[in-house]
C-alpha cells in the first residue's frame, strides 16, 4: 500500500495538478492580497476623513466665535462619547478642553510622514473605557498657540481587518485542500487507467498476445494510446502465429528426415554385428555408427531445445493457472540429482525456506528450467565442489517472487558476459570445448518470463556462479 501511494504522488499527473494549483493560489493570494490592501485604504481614508471634518468645523468655530465657544464645543463633544478623541491645550501643553487626561509622550506616539500620529489612549483617561484605545489623528495648530489633537479609534478598523484576514486566509485554505484533493483524484484516475495499460503490457510480455488494453473510448490520448496498443498486439499476434506455423513446418521437415536416418544407421549397426566381418573392422564401423547415432540424438535434442525456446518466446506457451508447490518441485529434483552430484565426489545442499510455496504455473517447465541449472553446475562446477540448491521468498516492489539458486563452485562468468551469455546460441570460450547448443540459459530465461520472472547471474563467493531462477507468487 505503501508503495502504491508512493508512486501516486510520483505520477506526471499529480506533479501538474499541484504546479496548476501553484499558479492559482499565487495568482488567488496575489488578488486577495490585493483586495485587502484596498479595502484597508479604504477604511483608513473614511476614517481620516472624519478627522478632517472635524478639524475644519473647530478651525471655522474657533474663527468665528472665540475660544470660550471652542472650549464649551470640544467638551461637549467629548461629553457625547463615541470613538473620537479631543484635545485642546494651549501654548505650555496644558488641557484646556477634551475627553483625553493628558497628551500623549513623544515617546509614545508614533508619527507618520504626512504628520497623522498613532497612540494608544491610556486607561486613566477620561475616556472611561477598559482597555487601551489604538487612535490615529492630527494636532491642528491654532492662532494664540493653541493646540487641538483629533484623532480616532482605529480598533474597529482593525478588527474588521483582522476578520477579513482571517476569510482570505480561511479561503485559502479551503482552496488548497480543494486542490489537493483534486490533485490525487485526478493522480488516482490517471494512473488507473495507466494500470490497466500496464497490466495488458506485462500479460504480453509474459507472451500471451491474445490480450486487449480494456479502456472506454473517451476520445483522450490514454484512448488513443490503448488503440495503438491493441492494433500493435493484433500485428504481433499475427506474426507469431505465422512464425509458429513456419516453426511446425520446419521441425517437422527436419526431424522426419532425421529420425529416418537414425532409425536406417540403427538397423546398419545390428547387420554389421550379424555380418562374418573381422571382429576389429565390426567393432570400429560398429562405434563409427554408434557415434553418429549420438550425433544425430543431439542435433533432436537441441532442435527440440530450440523449438521450445521459440514456442515460449512466441507466446505459444502461456503461464497455466494450476498450482504447483514449488518447495515439493525442488525436492523432486534434488531427489533426482542428488545421487548424480554424489558420482563426482560432492554434495548437493538443499535450503527450503519455508513449508510450501505455491504459484500458479506449469511444473513440467519449471522442473525443466531447474534441471537445466543443476545440468550446468554439473558441468561447469568444479569437480568434487558441492553444489547449492536453495528456495526462497522475497519481497520486491513490483510483487512477491519465489527465487531458486543454483550455486557452484566453479571458474563463474565474469560481470561483463553474463548478459551475453543469457543470449541464445551464445557459448563463451572457457566452454566451447565441453558438449552444448548455448541454449540452456536462454531457455531457463524464457521459462521464468513466461512465468512473471527472470533470470540472474551473479557472482558466488569466494568463487563460481549463481543463477536464480525467480517466478512470481502473483501477489502485491
Amino acid at each position: 500500500m505503501m508503495t502504491r501511494e508512493r508512486s501516486l504522488f510520483q505520477t506526471s499527473a499529480f506533479r501538474g495538478a499541484l504546479v496548476y494549483l501553484a499558479v492559482f493560489l499565487a495568482v488567488t493570494g496575489a488578488t486577495l492580497g490585493f483586495l485587502y490592501n484596498e479595502m484597508a485604504r479604504a477604511l483608513s481614508r473614511s476614517g481620516d476623513a472624519l478627522i478632517w471634518q472635524e478639524a475644519a468645523i473647530v478651525s471655522r468655530l474657533h474663527a468665528t466665535q472665540g475660544l470660550d465657544t471652542l472650549k464649551d464645543f470640544v467638551t461637549a463633544r467629548g461629553d457625547a462619547g463615541g470613538e473620537v478623541v479631543y484635545f485642546l491645550a494651549d501654548g505650555l501643553g496644558a488641557r484646556l478642553a477634551g475627553n483625553l487626561s493628558a497628551f500623549p509622550a513623544p515617546d509614545e506616539t508614533s508619527r507618520t510622514s504626512d504628520d497623522w500620529i498613532t497612540f494608544n489612549v491610556p486607561l486613566d483617561s477620561a475616556l472611561n473605557k477598559t482597555d487601551a484605545l489604538p487612535v490615529r489623528g492630527r494636532v491642528i495648530v491654532l492662532d494664540n498657540d493653541l493646540a487641538l489633537l483629533v484623532a480616532r479609534d482605529v480598533a474597529p478598523e482593525r478588527a474588521q481587518l483582522l476578520a477579513m484576514a482571517r476569510m482570505f486566509g480561511g479561503a485559502m485554505l479551503v482552496l488548497v485542500l480543494i486542490g489537493l484533493a483534486g490533485s490525487i483524484f485526478m493522480a488516482r484516475r490517471t494512473l488507473a487507467r495507466v494500470d490497466i495499460i500496464s497490466d495488458s503490457l506485462r500479460d504480453i510480455m509474459q507472451g500471451r498476445f491474445e490480450t486487449r488494453v480494456a479502456m472506454a473510448g473517451r476520445g483522450d490520448e490514454m484512448t488513443l494510446l490503448a488503440d495503438r496498443l491493441n492494433d500493435m498486439t493484433t500485428r504481433i499476434n499475427k506474426l507469431m502465429s505465422a512464425m509458429r506455423e513456419v516453426t511446425d513446418n520446419i521441425a517437422h521437415d527436419l526431424r522426419t528426415p532425421l529420425n529416418r536416418l537414425r532409425g536406417q544407421l540403427e538397423n546398419t549397426r545390428v547387420q554389421i554385428s550379424k555380418t562374418d566381418i573381422s571382429g576389429t573392422a565390426a567393432e570400429a564401423m560398429g562405434d563409427q555408427l554408434t557415434q553418429s547415432i549420438h550425433d544425430i540424438d543431439m542435433l533432436l535434442e537441441n532442435f527440440a531445445a530450440i523449438l521450445s525456446l521459440s514456442r515460449l518466446e512466441s507466446g505459444a506457451v502461456a503461464r497455466s493457472d494450476v498450482e504447483v508447490d514449488l518447495a515439493m518441485v525442488v525436492a523432486d529434483i534434488a531427489e533426482l540429482y542428488e545421487p548424480v552430484v554424489q558420482d563426482t565426489g560432492a554434495r548437493l545442499d538443499v535450503l527450503v525456506h519455508g513449508k510450501s510455496a505455491c504459484v500458479s504455473g506449469e511444473r513440467t517447465l519449471i522442473s525443466q528450467a531447474i534441471a537445466n541449472l543443476l545440468e550446468n553446475a554439473l558441468k561447469y562446477g568444479a569437480t568434487g565442489e558441492n553444489i547449492g540448491l536453495e528456495l526462497s521468498r522475497r519481497q520486491a516492489p513490483d510483487g512477491v517472487f519465489y527465487d531458486i539458486a543454483v550455486r557452484d563452485c566453479g571458474p563463474g562468468i565474469a560481470a561483463a558476459d553474463r548478459e551475453r551469455a543469457m543470449a541464445r546460441f551464445v557459448r563463451l570460450e572457457p566452454s566451447r570445448h565441453l558438449p552444448g547448443s548455448g541454449i540452456g540459459l536462454s531457455l531457463v530465461q524464457a521459462i521464468a518470463q513466461v512465468h512473471g520472472g527472470g533470470l540472474v547471474l551473479s557472482g558466488n563467493l569466494p568463487h563460481g556462479l549463481v543463477a536464480t531462477l525467480s517466478v512470481s507468487a502473483g501477489e502485491r
